[in-house]
């Protein structure tokens, strides 16, 4: 099968490797759809493979024999092949899978946080390939009904989940104010998931006027250019000197958290969904009138097969429609291509549509 696959650091290759078989609790997926996601990039051009290794052991046995590492942890497809034990599923059936995936077994999956499992789950690679492999598939796959899209669906694994989640973990509230620091296809995600949630005032933060002007579409009353406006101060002149009830940093750099630590009222919180990378950590100003008495908030993609349904009935029913986001559309064997247009950011690129 065609896969694309992260053969040294900052190259990925589309190579033709075994398709694989589903073991235990597994079912193998081939693929109609995949896409490039910011946390790809910074798998490809930050973590060394052998980073990788270390923080997911279970990937040594997962690239053993290939000339890489598979890449891609968002995908939807039908059932190819079930393996022993698995109950939930059929072959032919249109299935996606959480970009982070739990054992069910151990503590935090009991407690249904299967994103930070600590007994054999990790993010979910492979999926720009023909054919995929999703482990405990019980827990983390979900069928999607036939008025969901792909894009929603590969929407659902992953950044619909984790911007929405930025919103309910900071436990905004009806009519609050809100600020999200960074529109790309993450921050665009949590500014939908505020207004979904009922936020008063959006105010968004970005530099990218195809970004600045999606982000009015999904939801922003008002858009801040960080390169004419210093944002936090700003965001004080329109709250009358309050700050926001909710500050989301929405990209992983310092500059940003920290103007979305100062940019929040007395009492309020920051929530942070910025995949930081290489950065070995952030801080905060202690000088803000909001340090004191406030709340940070940290996210990881909410999994799991009862949030994708979830995910799936708001797309059905509660008039989300978040397939804006795809801008591009490109095979499988133009991957490559397809990382350097989204690292790029060249042509207004958000979400790049992959078939094989």
């Amino acid at each position: 099968m065609l896969s694309c696959v992260k053969t040294a650091l900052a190259k990925v290759e589309v190579l033709d490797i075994p398709t694989p078989t589903p073991g235990p609790g597994e079912i193998v997926v081939k693929s109609t759809m995949a896409t490039v996601c910011g946390s790809d990039m910074h798998f490809l051009d930050e973590g060394p493979t052998e980073l990788l290794v270390a923080l997911y052991p279970s990937l040594a046995e997962f690239m053993a024999g290939l000339p890489g590492l598979p890449m891609g942890h968002e995908g939807v497809g039908t059932v190819h092949a079930v393996g022993e034990g698995v109950t939930r599923f059929q072959p032919g059936e249109r299935v996606c899978c959480s970009c982070l995936y739990g054992c069910g077994k151990c503590v935090q999956c009991y407690t249904g946080d299967y994103s930070i499992c600590t007994g054999g789950g990790r993010t979910l690679f492979g999926t720009q390939s023909e054919y995929y492999v999703i482990p405990f598939a019980d827990i983390n796959a979900a069928k999607v009904p036939d008025e969901v899209s792909d894009e929603h669906a590969i929407l659902a694994t992953d950044i619909m989940s984790t911007g929405f989640a930025a919103i309910e973990r900071a436990e905004m509230k009806i009519g609050d104010s809100v600020a999200i620091f960074a529109q790309g296809p993450l921050g665009l995600c949590a500014t939908a998931g505020a207004r979904v949630r009922g936020a008063g005032l959006v105010i968004t933060v970005e530099s990218v006027p195809e970004r600045a002007e999606m982000s009015k579409k999904f939801g922003a009353n008002v858009v801040i250019n960080p390169k004419e406006k210093d944002p936090a101060s700003e965001i004080m002149s329109l709250t009358n000197g309050q700050g926001v009830d909710v500050s989301v940093e929405a990209v992983g750099l310092q500059e940003t958290f920290e103007q979305a630590t100062r940019a929040i009222r007395r009492g309020g919180t920051v929530s942070s969904i910025g995949v930081y990378g290489i950065l070995p950590q952030v801080s905060m100003a202690t000088m803000a009138p909001s340090f004191y008495h406030r709340k940070v908030v940290t996210t990881f993609c909410t999994s799991g097969h009862v949030r994708l349904n979830h995910l799936f009935d708001l797309v059905r029913y509660g008039n989300v429609d978040l397939s804006a986001l795809f801008t591009h559309r490109m095979k499988l064997s133009q991957a490559a291509e397809a990382y350097d247009l989204f690292r790029d950011k060249r042509e207004g690129v958000l979400k790049i549509a992959l078939t094989p």
